[in-house]
């Protein structure tokens, strides 16, 4: 998906503008030797790197310093809970995925809780040349 400069003010009134401005650039070259390095010293009983020089430990700093994430202020969150998704996703972006037909009175097997990246892809991915605020907001909170 890309991002359209028209999200600009929206975004930039949650905070997120500097990540945002940064996963849209292309991703960091990732050197593997480092990474394999890194996971070879990596010790999951203390939730740390044990390196020649010490341990090393990354905080939630350190993880804001790199992406750009705000830690401070209000939380953006809403209720996580598998019912009413379709609800929440409605009034936030004014559509949300069909239900799953049910063949022939059967159960469903699986209830899904989560829009597939399919749907969004194919349903939200371009914002029309046209849109009006409203629709450009919309688009933004995807």
């Amino acid at each position: 998906m890309q991002y359209d400069e028209r999200y600009t003010p929206y975004i930039e009134m949650t905070g997120l503008l500097p990540f945002i401005q940064l996963v849209s650039r292309s991703t960091p070259n990732l050197n593997a030797a480092t990474v394999t390095s890194l996971i070879d010293r990596w010790r999951p009983e203390t939730h740390s790197f044990h390196l020649r020089t010490g341990e090393m430990t990354v905080t939630l700093q350190d993880v804001s310093m790199i992406t750009a994430l705000p830690i401070e202020g209000k939380p953006l969150c809403m209720s996580t809970d598998s019912e009413g998704w379709r609800q929440q996703m409605e009034a936030l972006i004014g559509m949300s995925p069909q239900e799953p037909e049910v063949e022939d009175g059967g159960k469903k097997d699986r209830v899904p809780a989560d829009a597939p990246f399919t749907w969004i892809a194919a349903n939200i991915a371009h914002c029309p040349e046209d849109a009006d605020d409203e629709v450009i907001q919309r688009y933004a909170r995807v």
